[in-house]
Protein backbone atom coordinates (compact mmCIF):
# COMPACT_ATOMS: atom_id res chain seq x y z
CA UNK A 1 0.00 0.00 0.00
CA UNK A 2 1.49 3.62 -0.81
CA UNK A 3 1.35 6.37 0.92
CA UNK A 4 -2.16 7.61 0.56
CA UNK A 5 -2.59 11.05 1.50
CA UNK A 6 -5.19 10.12 3.86
CA UNK A 7 -5.97 12.44 6.81
CA UNK A 8 -7.85 11.25 10.12
CA UNK A 9 -10.61 13.11 11.93
CA UNK A 10 -11.56 12.35 15.32
CA UNK A 11 -14.32 14.87 16.85
CA UNK A 12 -15.11 15.45 20.26
CA UNK A 13 -16.65 16.62 23.03
CA UNK A 14 -15.34 18.04 26.35
CA UNK A 15 -14.96 15.52 28.75
CA UNK A 16 -16.65 16.45 31.31
CA UNK A 17 -20.47 16.42 28.38
CA UNK A 18 -18.57 13.02 27.26
CA UNK A 19 -21.17 9.65 27.55
CA UNK A 20 -24.19 11.21 29.48
CA UNK A 21 -26.01 7.44 28.98
CA UNK A 22 -23.57 6.61 31.38
CA UNK A 23 -24.39 9.00 33.69
CA UNK A 24 -26.44 6.49 35.88
CA UNK A 25 -24.30 3.53 36.43
CA UNK A 26 -20.62 5.91 36.56
CA UNK A 27 -19.81 9.36 38.09
CA UNK A 28 -18.70 12.12 36.02
CA UNK A 29 -14.95 11.30 36.93
CA UNK A 30 -15.50 7.49 35.40
CA UNK A 31 -16.77 9.00 32.60
CA UNK A 32 -14.31 11.71 31.57
CA UNK A 33 -11.66 8.78 32.26
CA UNK A 34 -13.62 6.56 30.27
CA UNK A 35 -13.45 8.78 27.12
CA UNK A 36 -10.08 9.70 27.65
CA UNK A 37 -8.88 6.77 28.21
CA UNK A 38 -10.92 5.54 24.79
CA UNK A 39 -9.59 8.63 22.52
CA UNK A 40 -6.14 7.28 23.99
CA UNK A 41 -6.76 3.70 22.32
CA UNK A 42 -8.23 4.82 19.26
CA UNK A 43 -4.95 7.57 18.31
CA UNK A 44 -2.64 4.70 19.60
CA UNK A 45 -4.26 2.42 17.06
CA UNK A 46 -4.04 5.00 13.88
CA UNK A 47 -0.46 6.06 15.07
CA UNK A 48 -0.06 2.29 14.39
CA UNK A 49 -0.68 2.24 11.17
CA UNK A 50 1.44 5.11 10.96
CA UNK A 51 4.54 4.02 11.95
CA UNK A 52 4.89 1.69 9.08
CA UNK A 53 7.18 2.38 6.38
CA UNK A 54 6.27 5.68 4.92
CA UNK A 55 4.96 4.32 1.70
CA UNK A 56 3.20 1.61 3.66
CA UNK A 57 1.03 4.09 5.89
CA UNK A 58 -2.18 4.72 5.17
CA UNK A 59 -2.96 7.20 7.15
CA UNK A 60 -0.36 10.15 6.79
CA UNK A 61 -2.09 12.65 9.53
CA UNK A 62 -4.26 12.75 12.11
CA UNK A 63 -7.11 15.52 13.65
CA UNK A 64 -8.44 15.59 16.93
CA UNK A 65 -11.27 18.22 16.49
CA UNK A 66 -13.43 20.17 19.33
CA UNK A 67 -13.20 19.08 23.43
CA UNK A 68 -11.72 20.76 25.76
CA UNK A 69 -7.60 21.10 27.36
CA UNK A 70 -7.91 17.57 28.21
CA UNK A 71 -8.47 16.62 24.59
CA UNK A 72 -5.75 18.94 23.79
CA UNK A 73 -3.13 17.65 25.55
CA UNK A 74 -4.19 14.13 25.08
CA UNK A 75 -4.18 14.68 21.28
CA UNK A 76 -0.91 16.51 21.69
CA UNK A 77 0.40 13.62 23.74
CA UNK A 78 -0.43 10.97 21.29
CA UNK A 79 1.60 13.11 18.12
CA UNK A 80 -2.02 14.38 16.51
CA UNK A 81 -2.70 18.28 15.77
CA UNK A 82 -5.77 19.33 17.86
CA UNK A 83 -8.28 22.20 16.13
CA UNK A 84 -10.65 24.55 18.07
CA UNK A 85 -14.50 23.24 16.75
CA UNK A 86 -15.88 25.53 14.73
CA UNK A 87 -19.16 24.35 13.80
CA UNK A 88 -22.57 24.54 14.83
CA UNK A 89 -23.27 20.79 15.69
CA UNK A 90 -20.84 17.44 15.14
CA UNK A 91 -21.75 17.28 11.56
CA UNK A 92 -21.10 21.01 11.10
CA UNK A 93 -17.66 20.29 12.67
CA UNK A 94 -17.06 17.48 10.52
CA UNK A 95 -17.66 18.91 7.60
CA UNK A 96 -15.80 22.05 8.10
CA UNK A 97 -12.65 19.38 9.03
CA UNK A 98 -13.50 17.55 5.85
CA UNK A 99 -13.35 20.81 3.44
CA UNK A 100 -9.85 21.77 5.05
CA UNK A 101 -8.61 18.35 4.62
CA UNK A 102 -9.71 18.09 0.86
CA UNK A 103 -8.85 21.35 -0.36
CA UNK A 104 -5.15 20.09 0.43
CA UNK A 105 -5.42 17.03 -1.93
CA UNK A 106 -5.86 14.92 1.37
CA UNK A 107 -8.76 12.16 1.80
CA UNK A 108 -10.82 13.00 4.98
CA UNK A 109 -11.42 9.80 7.34
CA UNK A 110 -13.72 10.47 10.41
CA UNK A 111 -13.27 8.10 13.20
CA UNK A 112 -14.97 8.05 16.40
CA UNK A 113 -13.25 8.70 20.01
CA UNK A 114 -15.06 5.34 21.28
CA UNK A 115 -13.87 2.49 19.59
CA UNK A 116 -12.07 0.21 22.12
CA UNK A 117 -11.10 -2.31 20.06
CA UNK A 118 -9.65 -0.22 17.12
CA UNK A 119 -6.69 -1.91 15.98
CA UNK A 120 -3.67 -0.68 12.96
CA UNK A 121 -5.36 -3.59 10.78
CA UNK A 122 -9.06 -1.74 10.86
CA UNK A 123 -7.58 1.54 9.39
CA UNK A 124 -5.52 -0.47 6.85
CA UNK A 125 -8.46 -2.42 5.91
CA UNK A 126 -10.77 0.94 5.94
CA UNK A 127 -8.13 2.83 3.52
CA UNK A 128 -7.62 -0.65 1.48
CA UNK A 129 -11.51 -0.76 0.67
CA UNK A 130 -11.52 2.54 -0.73
CA UNK A 131 -9.67 0.90 -3.58
CA UNK A 132 -6.43 3.55 -4.04
CA UNK A 133 -9.19 5.92 -2.73
CA UNK A 134 -11.53 5.84 -5.61
CA UNK A 135 -14.49 5.09 -3.52
CA UNK A 136 -16.58 6.68 -0.88
CA UNK A 137 -16.14 3.96 1.76
CA UNK A 138 -18.25 3.35 4.75
CA UNK A 139 -18.43 1.50 8.01
CA UNK A 140 -21.06 0.05 9.91
CA UNK A 141 -21.83 0.60 13.67
CA UNK A 142 -22.71 -3.18 15.33
CA UNK A 143 -25.99 -1.69 16.25
CA UNK A 144 -28.46 1.25 16.22
CA UNK A 145 -28.05 2.22 12.45
CA UNK A 146 -24.90 4.72 12.88
CA UNK A 147 -21.27 5.05 11.22
CA UNK A 148 -18.05 4.63 12.93
CA UNK A 149 -16.17 5.64 9.68
CA UNK A 150 -16.55 7.59 6.52
CA UNK A 151 -13.83 8.15 4.33
CA UNK A 152 -13.93 10.44 1.37
CA UNK A 153 -11.84 10.75 -1.33
CA UNK A 154 -10.10 13.91 -3.04
CA UNK A 155 -11.68 15.37 -5.91
CA UNK A 156 -15.11 13.81 -5.92
CA UNK A 157 -17.85 15.41 -8.71
CA UNK A 158 -20.01 15.93 -5.79
CA UNK A 159 -19.56 16.92 -2.30
CA UNK A 160 -20.05 14.36 -0.17
CA UNK A 161 -21.35 15.84 3.83
CA UNK A 162 -21.58 13.54 7.27
CA UNK A 163 -25.19 12.93 8.39
CA UNK A 164 -23.80 11.57 11.75
CA UNK A 165 -26.96 10.62 14.21
CA UNK A 166 -29.78 8.46 13.91
CA UNK A 167 -30.20 6.17 11.28
CA UNK A 168 -26.65 7.29 9.45
CA UNK A 169 -25.49 4.62 8.03
CA UNK A 170 -28.60 4.09 5.80
CA UNK A 171 -28.31 8.19 5.10
CA UNK A 172 -24.97 8.06 4.20
CA UNK A 173 -25.67 5.53 1.69
CA UNK A 174 -28.37 7.08 0.25
CA UNK A 175 -26.24 10.10 -0.27
CA UNK A 176 -23.37 8.18 -2.04
CA UNK A 177 -26.01 6.50 -4.47
CA UNK A 178 -27.86 9.51 -5.05
CA UNK A 179 -24.80 11.48 -5.86
CA UNK A 180 -23.43 8.82 -8.33
CA UNK A 181 -20.63 8.01 -6.26
CA UNK A 182 -18.48 4.73 -6.06
CA UNK A 183 -19.15 3.69 -2.23
CA UNK A 184 -17.62 0.42 -0.40
CA UNK A 185 -18.70 -0.78 2.93
CA UNK A 186 -16.07 -1.89 5.37
CA UNK A 187 -16.81 -3.98 9.01
CA UNK A 188 -14.58 -5.23 10.75
CA UNK A 189 -15.08 -5.52 14.62
CA UNK A 190 -12.62 -3.08 15.62
CA UNK A 191 -15.05 -0.12 14.00
CA UNK A 192 -18.23 -1.77 14.31
CA UNK A 193 -17.96 -2.03 18.30
CA UNK A 194 -18.52 1.94 19.86
CA UNK A 195 -19.48 2.60 23.35
CA UNK A 196 -22.36 4.58 24.01
CA UNK A 197 -24.27 2.37 27.19
CA UNK A 198 -23.36 0.17 30.22
CA UNK A 199 -24.83 -2.40 28.48
CA UNK A 200 -21.93 -2.10 25.86
CA UNK A 201 -19.48 -2.01 28.57
CA UNK A 202 -20.72 -5.17 29.98
CA UNK A 203 -21.22 -7.18 26.94
CA UNK A 204 -17.51 -6.28 26.11
CA UNK A 205 -15.90 -7.50 29.09
CA UNK A 206 -16.46 -10.78 27.63
CA UNK A 207 -14.22 -9.51 24.94
CA UNK A 208 -11.64 -8.10 26.66
CA UNK A 209 -11.97 -9.20 30.24
CA UNK A 210 -11.28 -6.45 33.00
CA UNK A 211 -11.88 -3.78 30.14
CA UNK A 212 -13.56 -1.52 32.49
CA UNK A 213 -11.25 -1.23 34.89
CA UNK A 214 -8.46 -0.77 32.15
CA UNK A 215 -10.93 2.38 30.91
CA UNK A 216 -11.49 3.91 34.33
CA UNK A 217 -7.82 3.62 36.04
CA UNK A 218 -6.90 5.68 38.58
CA UNK A 219 -10.32 6.32 40.09
CA UNK A 220 -9.80 5.18 43.42
CA UNK A 221 -12.97 5.36 45.52
CA UNK A 222 -15.16 5.60 42.80
CA UNK A 223 -17.83 2.67 42.62
CA UNK A 224 -19.41 1.31 39.46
Amino acid sequence: MRASGTIAIIPMKPLDQAKTRLSREMTPSQRMALSRNMLRRVLQAVNGAILGLPEDSPVEKVWVVGGDNDVRQIATDERATWYEEEGSDINDTLWLAFQRALDSGKAAFFLPGDLPFLKPKDIYGMVGASRHLRNVTLAPARQGGGTNGILVPPGLAQPFRPLLGTDSFRRHLSQAIALGLSVAIYYSPGLAFDLDTFEDLRAYEYIEPGLLEKLTWGLAGDEV
